[in-house]
């Protein structure tokens, strides 16, 4: 009876508690200077392109990601909370256009896991691609904002930019922007009308 109390009581707390739901992440822009958006993520399947507003220019066919074009060596900062899983770290930080190098041709590269349960088909993650070589953090829990590398242009790249991708694993786009042709709702925590993220975190 005495054991029965305990273990109903403890159930009882428990119950009494406040839920906390965890929230899908909003992404800030994961630079600190302003960018030029020289790619967008391509939703058009086939040999076209359309991006997110279902605009037709955008550049280029087949792009899972947002590249943003910068000077070699601005700092890259997480998109928002979560561990910092994997990086890549020897390219050189000048790449040419069909390098395999860093993975597929992410060159020196960080991904940042936003949920810790990304193999689970739920998780979150975050690409952060073309890094300059030497300059990726070792894998550690981040903060949003926090630094992780510098912009490069290692791997298959032809110009110094990073390419930030998000990964959602349930099928939805890859592609933070909301529109006509994306999802209805920003995966940013600001969207501009000209397609520029702020640099504020969730």
């Amino acid at each position: 009876m005495k054991k029965s109390y305990f273990i109903l009581s403890a159930l009882a707390l428990l119950l009494s508690l406040p839920q906390i739901a965890l929230a899908d992440p909003l992404f800030r822009l994961p630079l600190s200077v302003t960018p030029t958006i020289s790619a967008w993520y391509d939703h058009q399947t086939g040999s076209a392109f359309k991006k997110y507003n279902c605009s037709t220019s955008g550049y280029y066919n087949g792009h899972a990601g947002t590249d943003f074009a910068t000077d070699t060596g601005n700092n890259i900062y997480a998109g928002a909370h979560g561990g910092l899983y994997y990086r890549y770290n020897s390219c050189p930080t000048i790449g040419s256009y069909g390098s395999t190098c860093g993975n597929g041709g992410y060159g020196n590269h960080a991904r940042i896991d936003h949920e810790g349960n990304m193999t689970d088909g739920n998780g979150w993650v975050t690409i952060y691609a073309h890094m300059k070589r030497d300059t990726v953090v070792y894998p550690m829990s981040v903060l949003c904002g926090a630094y992780i590398g510098q912009v490069g242009s290692s791997g298959n790249s032809t110009g110094s930019h990073l390419h930030f991708e998000v990964k959602k694993y349930t099928g939805l786009n890859n592609d933070p922007y909301s529109g006509s042709c994306s999802h209805t709702t920003t995966w940013w925590t600001y969207q501009g009308s000209n397609g520029m993220p702020g640099t504020q975190c969730q």
